[in-house]
C-alpha cells in the first residue's frame, strides 16, 4: 500500500494541490507569495552552497513561527557546540517566512516544490546530513528523495490527536506509508507516542518531549523586574495580550470592573498588531469609563504608575511584563488565528486566560496547561468574569500559578535529549 499512496500522492494529490494554488495565485497574497517564494528556492540553496563551506549542513523544515520555537533552542545550540556546521531551515508559510529573524540561520528559503524533481534537485545541491522536521508539515516527496540519497531524516515534536483523521482506517493507510519513509520519530508525550504505534506498530519511536519549553525558560534570565506572589495577590495587575478586535468585543467595557475591587488595581492593555488605531481605541474605551489611561513605550515597573490602564506600544518586553502581573489572558482565541504563545505566561507562574480556538501552533502548550488546573478557557465576557472571580480564591489562585511554572519545568530538557539524537 506504501507505493500505492504515492503513487496518488505524485500523480493525482500534488498536481491538483499545485493547480489550485497556480490558479489562486492572483487573487491571494498568501499563495501567491509562497509560489513565488517556491520558485526560487533551488537559487537559494544554490547561492548558500556556493558561498560557504561548511563541514555539515542540517536542514530544518516547519510550517510557521510557531513551529520555528520548537527548533529555534536546537539550532542554537548546534551552532553553539559547532560554528562549522550550516543551518537551512525551510517554511511553507509567509508568516513563518516573514517573521523570523534568527542569526543561527545561513540560508532561509520557502519549502521547495514537492515534485520528486524539484525535491531531488535542491536535496543533490546542499546534501545535509539530516533533515529535520516540526510536528505536522510532513511532505512525503522530501523523504522519499531522502532515503534515495542516504540522507537521515528526523521528526520531532510529532503530535497526534485521539480524535485525528490519521486514526482512522484510511488515514492509518496513508500515514503508515509516509511515516514508514522517516528514520527517526519523536513525539511530545507518550499518549502520541502510542497513537503513532497505532499506525505503524514497528516503527521506532521515542517521546523526547517539546523543545519549545527551553526556549521560555532560557528568556527568564533577560527580566530584571519581578514581583512574588504575596505581591501580585495584594497588587493585582491584570495583563490582557495579544488582543485582536474580536477579543476588544468580549472584554471591553466589562473589564473595567475589575477595577472596582482595589485601588491598586491595573489593567494592562496590549493589541496584536501595534497602530496607532489600537491605542487610540484603548484610550478612548477608558476615558468613557473615566478611567486614567497611559501609553508606555519601554520596559519599566508597573507598580510605579498611578495610572489604572496601561497601553503598552512597544515590541520585545511583553515575556518581561509577565513577571510584574496577576493573571494573564491571552488573546486570539475568539478569532480564526488562534492563542498566541501561553508559555511565556506560564513560565512567570501566571493563571492564563484565553478563548475557545487553541487549535493552532500553540495547541500543545495550552492543552499541557489546561490540564493541570493553571489555564482557563472562556466562551463569553460573562465566562470570563466568572473565572477571573474562581481566581479571587487564595487557594485556587495559588494552585494554578504554582501548577504554571512547574508545568514549564516538567518539560524542560527536550532540547539536549534531541540534540543527542540529531547531531549524535
Amino acid at each position: 500500500m506504501k507505493f500505492f499512496w504515492l503513487l496518488i500522492y505524485n500523480v493525482l494529490l500534488y498536481p491538483i494541490f499545485f493547480v489550485i494554488a497556480v490558479l489562486l495565485f492572483p487573487f491571494n497574497y498568501k499563495i501567491r507569495t509562497g509560489l513565488l517564494g517556491r520558485y526560487h528556492s533551488l537559487k537559494e540553496l544554490k547561492k548558500f552552497q556556493n558561498t560557504n563551506s561548511f563541514s555539515d549542513v542540517y536542514w530544518f523544515h516547519v510550517s510557521s513561527f510557531g513551529e520555528f520555537q520548537q527548533i529555534e533552542s536546537i539550532i542554537s545550540n548546534i551552532k553553539n557546540s559547532n560554528a562549522n556546521a550550516g543551518i537551512v531551515v525551510s517554511f511553507f508559510s509567509p508568516s513563518g517566512y516573514n517573521n523570523v529573524d534568527n542569526n543561527n540561520i545561513d540560508c532561509k528559503i520557502y519549502l521547495p516544490f514537492d515534485f520528486f524533481w524539484s525535491v531531488f534537485r535542491s536535496l543533490k545541491v546542499v546534501k545535509p546530513k539530516k533533515i529535520i522536521f516540526a510536528s505536522y508539515d510532513i511532505w512525503p516527496n522530501i523523504f522519499l528523495m531522502a532515503r534515495f540519497l542516504h540522507i537521515d531524516t528526523v521528526l520531532i515534536s510529532a503530535r497526534i490527536h485521539n480524535d485525528s483523521f490519521k486514526l482512522r482506517t484510511l488515514g492509518k493507510s496513508i500515514y503508515r506509508a509516509i511515516y514508514s519513509l522517516i528514520d527517526e520519530i519523536f513525539t511530545v508525550n507518550n499518549q502520541d507516542l502510542e497513537n503513532i504505534k497505532l499506525i505503524i506498530p514497528n516503527k521506532k519511536v521515542e517521546a523526547m518531549g517539546n523543545p519549545r519549553f527551553d526556549i521560555a525558560l532560557e528568556k527568564e534570565s533577560n527580566v530584571k523586574i519581578k514581583f512574588d506572589i504575596d505581591y501580585k495577590l495584594k497588587n493585582k495587575l491584570f495583563l490582557f495580550a495579544s488582543l485582536w478586535p474580536e477579543d476588544d468585543a468580549i472584554l471591553f467595557p466589562k473589564i473595567f470592573d475589575l477595577l472596582d475591587s482595589n485601588n491598586d488595581t491595573k489593567i494592562i492593555l496590549i493589541p496584536h498588531e501595534l497602530s496607532d488605531k489600537s491605542i487610540n481605541y484603548y484610550q478612548k474605551q477608558a476615558s468613557r469609563k473615566n478611567v486614567s489611561s497611559i501609553v508606555i513605550e519601554d520596559y519599566i515597573d508597573l507598580s510605579d504608575l498611578k495610572e489604572r490602564v496601561v497601553i503598552v506600544n512597544a515590541m520585545g518586553i511583553l515575556y518581561k511584563l509577565y513577571w510584574q502581573t496577576y493573571i494573564s489572558y491571552i488573546g486570539g482565541g475568539f478569532s480564526k488565528n488562534g492563542i498566541h504563545n501561553v508559555m511565556e505566561p506560564a513560565v512567570a507562574s501566571n493563571p492564563i486566560i484565553f478563548g475557545p480556538n487553541y487549535s493552532n501552533g500553540n495547541f500543545l502548550e495550552a492543552e499541557e496547561l489546561l490540564s493541570v488546573s493553571s489555564a482557563f478557557t472562556v466562551k463569553s465576557n460573562l465566562g470570563l468574569m466568572e473565572v477571573l472571580d474562581k481566581l479571587n480564591d487564595v487557594n485556587v489562585y495559588n494552585l494554578a500559578s504554582t501548577s504554571s511554572r512547574r508545568s514549564m519545568e516538567s518539560n524542560m530538557g527536550s532540547t539536549k535529549k534531541l540534540l543527542s539524537r540529531i547531531v549524535g
